[in-house]
């Protein structure tokens, strides 16, 4: 038997898992595609409502880079390969960050 483990850690076992899940949805699949997969391995699709696409990024510098220099070609890159839903704002939140 391990040592004892915060209900955090269980929370953000849980969160990763299902972000993996909802990233081989029809988003993930299309990030496979249009991001190095060492890139891909840092995204997590968190949700898409209204147009807006989120992705979680859990490295900081990666963060910096998607957001600042790669948002729109990415956005247009996702669009040209998506079909039925298309990203209008394409938005990053940084992982391991307080979300309410």
């Amino acid at each position: 038997m391990g040592d004892p483990r915060h209900a955090g850690e269980f929370l953000q076992q849980i969160v990763r898992q299902t972000g993996r899940q909802m990233g081989r949805s029809v988003f993930g699949v299309a990030l496979d595609q249009v991001l190095d997969p060492a890139h891909r391995d840092h995204c997590q699709v968190v949700s898409f409502r209204s147009g807006k696409l989120l992705l979680e990024i859990d490295s900081a510098p990666l963060y910096a880079e998607l957001s600042g220099f790669h948002r729109e070609e990415l956005r247009l890159r996702l669009n040209a390969i998506l079909t039925a839903a298309k990203v209008a704002q394409l938005q990053f939140r940084l992982g391991g960050t307080a979300h309410v």
